[in-house]
């Protein structure tokens, strides 16, 4: 009786329909540094080692010695860069293991201050008292070679929705300022990248809530239903200027307050009515104290 042939190694494959992408953010960063310490920053290792997906030189940057400019892989899109660090976005936390991160060379930079200051304890007041920043523009042809990037970033990771392209800022308000108030936020969204809100959706809210201001707790939960970590207080305490801060520096970057102004707060809203209706009704549903 011959004995039953069996052929080493071979693996039969059955397709499952049950799984999902790892990727379901983009994260954009500046890098503060010049390309050539961003690389070394972002590739070696250090006693709080960081890198990135991704890294895009500026062309004004004189360590950067290519006369063309060049998006730089630091790390397989498949590979978990540690780029996010403590961050939280709509509903997930720890965001190096569902995000893709790309650094932008863009050399800000801060001055301390000399004196401790008399303004007021707010943590936006403090964090300007400490620091006065300087944010320089992105170069045209920076942008140039972010966009294709992006693009073929969204098509391979198309659990990545317009919402799920966000700043460093957003997903750690309490302690990222990054890629900055000059990033070209609106730019992106015009070309079919990320979120933006339509002016007549904000112009609507904006008449009715100079009418009938929005509390605290609301604007709490709506910032928190658009995707922002934060606990609804109901008073306008530090976690919530900071993220209110974020909020402003990727969609009111002419007003970074960290407070909720009429303008802001309809900002807001008209996200929430273009993206995340389901929770609308809920968030208008107040009555102003007597």
């Amino acid at each position: 009786m011959a004995a039953c042939s069996t052929t080493a190694g071979t693996t039969q494959t059955i397709p499952s329909e049950n799984y999902n992408g790892r990727v379901s953010v983009l994260v954009i960063h500046h890098t503060s540094a010049n390309f050539e310490d961003s690389v070394n920053i972002l590739t070696k290792p250090s006693s709080n080692s960081v890198s990135s997906h991704y890294l895009v030189p500026d062309p004004s940057d004189t360590s950067y010695k290519k006369d063309t400019l060049e998006v730089y892989e630091l790390v397989p899109e498949s590979e978990r860069a540690w780029h996010a660090g403590r961050s939280y976005w709509n509903g997930k936390s720890a965001l190096n293991d569902d995000s893709i991160g790309i650094e932008v060379v863009n050399q800000t930079y801060c001055v301390k201050a000399d004196a401790p200051s008399a303004e007021s304890s707010s943590a936006l007041n403090v964090r300007s008292a400490k620091r006065f920043c300087f944010y320089p523009d992105f170069p045209e042809s920076q942008i140039e070679i972010l966009v294709p990037l992006i693009d073929g970033i969204l098509k391979r990771h198309p659990r990545i929705t317009p919402t799920q392209i966000v700043g460093h800022s957003d997903i750690a308000p309490d302690r990222k300022i990054d890629p900055g108030p000059r990033f070209p936020w609106h730019r992106l969204y015009k070309l079919g990248y990320g979120a933006w809100f339509d002016d007549d959706v904000a112009i609507k809210y904006w008449n009715r809530f100079l009418a009938d201001p929005v509390p605290i707790t609301n604007v709490q939960m709506a910032l928190s239903a658009y995707g922002y970590k934060i606990e609804k207080t109901g008073v306008l305490d530090t976690q919530t200027r900071n993220v209110i801060q974020a909020f402003q520096l990727h969609f009111r970057p002419s007003e970074i307050t960290g407070e909720p102004s009429t303008e802001t707060v309809a900002i807001l809203y008209a996200l929430i009515e273009k993206y995340r209706a389901n929770e609308l009704d809920d968030l208008l549903s107040y009555e102003q104290a007597p």
